[in-house]
């Protein structure tokens, strides 16, 4: 089975992972240090995966 990546895909989910990374910083700012580790985590898991398929995509 071949593994294609759309490279579109791979651009829409970086950008989902490092706004997620964003909207947790600011929302630590405002809110005192609460309640933004599960925008952290996505966004981090996002941005891995996002960084896979653009490697993915430019390998073949």
């Amino acid at each position: 089975m071949k593994f294609e990546v759309s490279l579109f895909t791979a651009i829409i989910i970086l950008i989902v992972g490092l706004y997620d990374m964003a909207y947790a910083f600011n929302r630590r700012y405002k809110n005192n240090g609460r309640s933004f580790g599960p925008f952290m985590i996505l966004g981090i898991i996002f941005t891995v995966f996002g960084i896979f398929l653009l490697i993915r995509h430019w390998m073949g």
